[in-house]
């Protein structure tokens, strides 16, 4: 088939929107392509075929596609690495807005890398680091900041443990798990692709807050900032986790949707 034909059974069985990603994703043609070059054949359309029917089958677009997108920047992800969404914009942005540029960094929870990589990539004389346990999500970790270039210090490690890496820390930005378990089992379909340790908080929602207060604020230095990602309903229990720990000036940044989305506060001693 030619590659309007492909994209018009694609439409045929997926929505526009899902037909002209896969187009773009996996043949590197847009709208305009199709218009210039709709009427070529690609050397193979087995990988077209294959993401069409992972895609019916319900699996979420990004991983049929292999490919997820997040400020700008291509990612590779699959099953085993949770899917980048544009709520986690928010922590990046008040982490870029919070940064000189020579700044000792960590990504708690790394995932995919999208965190680290993008404060690397923005701040080429920031020492970045990424924590990540769970093997799949590393190899997409290590892949994702190899294919950007980024400097980024790798430890395949549980944020549980935070002897993993040494020293002190100008700013801790994190997206952990948040979900509480029991709510887990009832999310939409394609979520439940998702790897669940990547989004299991425990019984309520806050266990690897609990970790991030309990284990990490110590490594903050003076003045040093840490920037959490949240549920929308965990705004006042995340800040008072950090309260405890002594942290101040805490304050509660919305999404685009203006729900709780990051609270961000200031270790003064």
């Amino acid at each position: 088939m030619t590659y309007s034909e492909l994209y018009l059974y694609a439409k045929s069985r997926l929505t526009d929107y899902e037909a002209l990603c896969l187009m773009e994703d996996i043949f590197d043609i847009d709208r305009r392509g199709l218009a210039l070059y709709g009427n070529e054949m690609p050397e193979s359309e087995t990988d077209f075929m294959k993401a069409i029917e992972k895609r019916l089958a319900g699996i979420p677009l990004q991983y049929a596609t292999g490919k997820a997108y997040f400020m700008g920047r291509q990612y590779f992800v699959g099953e085993g690495v949770l899917i980048p969404r544009d709520d986690t914009e928010v922590a990046v942005t008040e982490c870029i807005n919070s940064m000189k540029g020579t700044e000792r960094v960590i990504d708690l929870c790394s995932g995919s890398g999208i965190i680290a990589v993008t404060l690397a990539k923005e701040f080429l004389k920031a020492e970045v680091y990424a924590v990540e346990l769970e093997n799949k999500a590393y190899e997409y970790l290590e892949r994702n900041v190899r294919y950007h270039g980024a400097d980024v210090k790798l430890i395949h490690d549980s944020i549980f443990n935070e002897n993993c890496v040494e020293g002190e820390f100008d700013i801790i930005i994190s997206n952990p798990p948040y979900i509480i378990s029991d709510v887990i089992p009832i999310l939409q379909k394609e979520v439940q692709f998702e790897p669940k340790t990547a989004l299991d908080g425990g019984n309520d929602g806050l266990d690897f807050y609990r970790c991030i207060a309990d284990k990490w604020v110590k490594k903050l230095k003076k003045d040093g900032k840490i920037i959490l990602e949240i549920g929308e309903e965990q705004a006042e229990d995340v800040s008072e986790l950090l309260k405890m720990q002594g942290i101040t000036q805490i304050s509660v940044v919305k999404d685009i949707q203006n729900l709780n989305r990051v609270v961000f506060g200031t270790k003064q001693n």
